[in-house]
């Protein structure tokens, strides 16, 4: 009998610990993104998604990563799409603008930083500034696209509601193809 418990036990002390190390490497990799350190949070989700590829959360965040460590736009789709399937979301970080003239250009003096966020169900724009945070539950959306003239070479794209609500934004790259894909995803799990 104790030919049989011990490796068993051994096995479960093993599975323990690296289970508490993946927890903290996630949890480490998604305190790296939110201080800006790209490139540190795509070595530590990558550890924790060889291993296991079924945490939507690290699918999330390490798209994040991909994108803007290495701005690796094809893995990044791959894994904002894997997330959203699974339950999930994809996440963009994003500025929106406070101004009018600026914004003709895209060179945005008065803006907030932010998290914009797609699921299968909503639209979430998180803002450092909560003032300008909102919610957009799906079948909601009655235009998301490019601007053609305000900020159009600085990747700006509006949303606008079904209660007449209207929002721009930049994506942080300020580069056409984020912004294509976030406008892709949006269109294809929440129109």
């Amino acid at each position: 009998m104790l030919r049989i418990v011990a490796p068993l036990l051994v096995g479960f002390c093993l599975y323990a610990q690296n289970a508490t190390r993946f927890a903290e490497l996630t949890a480490k990799g998604i305190a790296y993104l939110d201080q800006g350190k790209f490139n540190e949070a795509l070595n530590a989700l990558e550890e924790v998604w060889e291993r296991d590829q079924s945490d939507v959360a690290v699918a999330e965040n390490l798209a994040m990563a991909y994108l803007y460590a290495d701005h690796n736009l094809s893995k990044a789709k791959e894994l904002a799409e894997r997330s959203i399937a699974a339950g999930g979301k994809a996440s963009f970080l994003v500025q929106h603008p406070h101004e009018k003239i600026g914004f003709i250009s895209g060179d945005m003096v008065e803006f907030c930083s932010g998290r914009l966020s797609i699921s299968r169900e909503r639209l979430v724009f998180t803002s450092k500034d909560q003032r300008d945070s909102f919610v957009v539950e799906k079948g909601q959306i009655k235009e998301i696209k490019a601007n053609h003239v305000y900020g159009s070479s600085r990747g700006m794209y509006h949303i606008r509601t079904a209660g007449k609500k209207e929002y721009n934004f930049r994506p942080r790259s300020w580069s056409e193809e984020e912004q294509q894909l976030i406008l892709q995803l949006v269109n294809e799990h929440l129109r």
